[in-house]
């Protein structure tokens, strides 16, 4: 039976239960206030919303280095000497993590690598869906596997709503003009993945509390979700009501058994507090 080792990066945002469900070992990602650099997942995401509220400027998110992978790959392969590492990688053409973890695999044997060209919940998805596809077929191939998250990506659809537009402006991706009018008009703009790179969605009007249940509403109705395949994902600051509605939708629509997972540092720092963002994956056609 062939022994396979799933490996991400924090920036995946995976719930603990799902890490130790399907035992992910989880790379760390970076992110920078002021002249301290700290690994992803070491410090409350709070604390990166304080220094931007205190400095008026972003932390800086980056990817995870050669060394970063190497140390995790090392530890791996001491631990499982005969398994195979199928990494995932977080969206390659926003960080340089993918880069980094092909130059680390090349120090080592049985290193297979896949971009899930997806960040966040959108890669958590396509990673617990590929964790869940070994474990119902233990003695696949690592290209079988490969073909499987290079297919499974495609059909992973993944939308985020801020809650504010501070940080997406702070971070040149959204305009003065842009910036100022949804606030005269109450927009509230969804981010999307395309391709690998987040991009502007659907725009809302109203409160935070209306678009919100309008993104859900569209995210249900515009796509065949696989009930079994939905996550979420929420940045401090998401209130209980919020949370609640989403859940009621999402029963409503006949998915009991979303996973409500805690949106890490580097996404948040993009996002800002109280974004929620959410994935599933289509189904296939029959």
């Amino acid at each position: 039976m062939n022994k396979y080792i799933l490996t991400t990066e924090s920036g995946s945002d995976l719930s603990k239960d799902l890490i130790d469900r399907y035992n992910i070992q989880v790379i760390p990602m970076h992110v920078t206030m002021g002249d301290q650099t700290y690994s992803d997942g070491s410090f409350d995401v709070q604390n990166a919303f304080d220094y931007y509220e205190k400095t008026g400027n972003l932390p800086k998110t980056s990817g995870t280095s050669p060394q970063d992978n190497a140390e995790v790959f090392k530890r791996v392969f001491a631990e499982h000497p005969d398994a195979s590492i199928i990494h995932i990688g977080y969206s390659a053409v926003t960080t340089v993590s993918f880069n980094a973890a092909t130059i680390a695999a090349q120090d080592f044997n049985n290193v297979y690598l896949v971009d899930s060209k997806h960040v966040s919940v959108g890669a958590a998805a396509v990673v617990k869906a590929t964790a869940q596809f070994i474990e119902n077929n233990p003695d696949t191939s690592p290209e079988a596997i490969i073909s499987f998250v290079e297919e499974i990506r495609e059909r992973t659809h993944m939308v985020f709503m801020p809650k504010t537009l501070h940080y997406l402006k702070a971070g040149g991706r959204v305009s003065n003009l842009a910036f100022h009018s949804a606030n005269l008009l109450k927009i509230q703009p969804s981010i999307v993945l395309e391709n690998g790179y987040l991009v502007s969605g659907a725009k809302y009007r109203g409160s935070f509390a209306n678009c919100l249940k309008k993104m859900i509403n569209e995210f249900l109705k515009n796509d065949t979700i696989d009930p079994d395949t939905v996550l979420i994902v929420g940045a401090p600051g998401v209130e209980d009501s919020q949370k609640e509605t989403v859940f009621e939708l999402l029963k409503e629509n006949g998915i009991q058994n979303a996973t409500w997972m805690k949106a890490g540092a580097v996404i948040s720092s993009h996002g800002g507090p109280g974004a929620i963002g959410i994935a599933g994956i289509k189904k296939t056609a029959d």
